[in-house]
Formats: structure tokens, C-alpha cells, sequence
């Protein structure tokens, strides 16, 4: 055909393929809990067969996994690497991690900073201590944020009904011996953190280690965009440092949210 390549009869087809992977794709991420091959069918509007097939496909790349036990689906690990993958290149990693250097190069310790993002913690960079024996938290799929200093920073910061739908949707589960379990006390927890600016984690998610995190605040409408953190081993903790440790932290997130509103405009 001059002027061009002929059109490919299998393009709308395909197009329409496309279509289908992406509304089951937006309807697991819009669910809060496991979905159904059934679920699928009837929120897309595809059958069952067509359903099950596109699931098992995406299942087998790892986009969609099944809840261990049960044959609901959800969002697999696939879509945490690409996250990471994107994040990486963000202007808040690529502003923070000068920052985090600096605060390691400062404490010796491993810093953090995290976003909240669909009910889980996500990393978006760290500066690993330079102490023979440093924390290292390696970020998983579903950190919880209920029993982290950096979650508990985010929990706080969130407005009161995203809070109550985090919580209506969260078991508490024990990871260690001083894990807070109990809704009403951790409620009062962040209502600590609320008031003193900082939040700390005391083995809550691994033995033997613990955090100090702090808020970085959006430029433009003091809501927290993010946390930073420092973690180290329990033989570290002096809370003698404390006032210390967050003085620097407060810093370096008043730092990086100055810049933010400089890129920002």
C-alpha cells in the first residue's frame, strides 16, 4: 500500500486484549481484598473462561498472585518491582538520597526514607550504615506500616477517614513480642507521634532492631508526603541520643521538603 504499511487485521484484536488484561488489572487493584475468578467475570464483564485464562496468564508473570491457601487473586509482585523501578527515578528519591547520605555519613546508621502507598510501605531509597554489624530492613511487597517507625510517621499523618479505612482493613499480627496488636492502642500511639513529631519502632517489627523516624512534610499544604528514618541494632539505642537523632532527622526532612517546593514552583 503506498504512503504506508498496511494495517494488521489483528490489531483490534489485540488492542482489545490489551483492554481486557488492564480492567482486570484495575479492578484487583481497586479491591481491598482477594477477588474471585467470578468477581473478575462479573466486574469486567468478561466470562468466566476468558476470566480465568487472562488470570493465569498474568499469575505465571507474576503480576497477579493467589492469597496463599484461598483462590482469591490480587495484585502480584511484579507491580511492586516496577513501582520501585520508577521510583527510583523520582524527584523525591533523587532529592532525599544526598540527604540520607549525609545523615548516615553523620550516625553511622542505615537511613531510610518511605512513602505510604495502597496500605503498604514502599522504600524508595536507603544509605546503609558503615558500622561492622548496620540494620539492614529488606523491603518486601507488603511491609506492614502498623509496627514500623516510618509507618507509624505515615499512619499519623494520614486524614482521619483514610485512616479509619486503613485500620478497617488491617489485622494486627504479633511479628514480635512487643508488635502492638491492639487497635485502640495504637491509635494512642499515633496520636503520640502527632504530638511529639517523631515515631519510634522498639523490636515492633524485627528483634533486636530498632528505628527513629520523622515526617517529610508536601510544600505547599504541611500534609507528610513521606517519612525518614534511622535504624540500628537494640545495642545501639541510647535513648540519651534521642533529642539528637531527631534534630538531625528534622533537618534533613526540612531540607528535602525546601527543595521539593523549589522544583515544585
Amino acid at each position: 500500500m503506498p504512503g504506508g504499511r498496511p494495517k494488521s487485521k489483528t490489531q483490534p484484536d489485540a488492542v482489545k486484549s490489551v483492554a481486557k488484561v488492564l480492567d482486570i488489572l484495575e479492578h484487583l487493584g481497586s479491591s481491598r481484598r482477594p477477588v474471585s475468578v467470578s468477581d473478575v467475570a462479573r466486574a469486567t464483564g468478561f466470562n468466566v473462561s476468558t476470566a480465568f485464562r487472562l488470570l493465569q496468564t498474568l499469575t505465571a508473570r507474576g503480576y497477579v498472585e493467589q492469597e496463599p491457601g484461598h483462590r482469591g487473586y490480587m495484585l502480584g509482585p511484579r507491580f511492586f518491582h516496577l513501582g520501585r523501578a520508577y521510583l527510583k527515578g523520582s524527584d523525591l528519591a533523587s532529592l532525599a538520597r544526598p540527604h540520607l547520605e549525609a545523615l548516615r555519613d553523620k550516625v553511622g546508621e542505615t537511613c531510610y526514607l518511605v512513602i505510604f502507598s495502597q496500605g503498604e510501605l514502599v522504600q524508595l531509597c536507603k544509605a546503609d550504615g558503615q558500622q561492622v554489624v548496620s540494620a539492614s530492613i529488606s523491603s518486601a511487597p507488603r511491609d506492614p506500616a502498623y509496627c514500623t517507625a516510618t509507618g507509624k510517621v505515615l499512619l499519623a499523618g494520614l486524614p482521619e477517614e483514610a485512616l479509619a479505612r486503613y485500620l478497617a482493613s488491617v489485622r494486627l499480627r504479633a511479628l514480635t513480642p512487643q508488635t502492638i496488636t491492639a487497635k485502640a492502642k495504637l491509635l494512642r500511639e499515633l496520636e503520640t507521634v502527632r504530638e511529639k513529631g517523631f515515631a519510634l519502632d522498639l523490636e515492633e517489627f524485627v528483634v533486636n532492631l530498632c528505628c527513629v523516624a520523622v515526617p517529610v512534610r508536601d510544600p505547599h499544604d504541611g500534609s507528610v508526603a513521606a517519612a525518614i528514618s534511622m535504624a540500628m541494632p537494640k545495642v545501639r539505642f541510647k535513648r540519651a541520643q534521642l533529642p539528637d537523632w531527631q534534630a538531625q532527622l528534622h533537618q534533613k526532612a526540612h531540607l528535602i521538603t525546601q527543595q521539593l517546593a523549589l522544583i515544585d514552583g
